[in-house]
């Protein structure tokens, strides 16, 4: 999925995510460096809303890319 198209689908989802969006490109791709900072004062059921569809996103680009390199061998 395109990046642009999952942010339309996450913005469609749990509304604007521009306060969250430094969040959202953590989930995507380094999810290990998360810390309390970065998700304090933000309301639980919007942080759950935006940052799952992403998170399932990237765990699927890499499982897709690892069935690619799995066939391309």
């Amino acid at each position: 999925m395109r990046s642009d198209e999952l942010w339309r689908r996450v913005e469609a989802a749990a509304g604007p995510v521009g306060e969250m969006t430094p969040l959202l490109e953590k989930v995507r791709d380094c999810a290990w460096r998360i810390t309390d900072p970065d998700v304090a004062g933000l309301d639980a059921d919007a942080l759950y809303e935006a940052v799952l569809p992403v998170a399932f996103a990237a765990a699927d680009d890499k499982r897709r890319r690892a069935y690619e390199a799995i066939d391309a061998g």
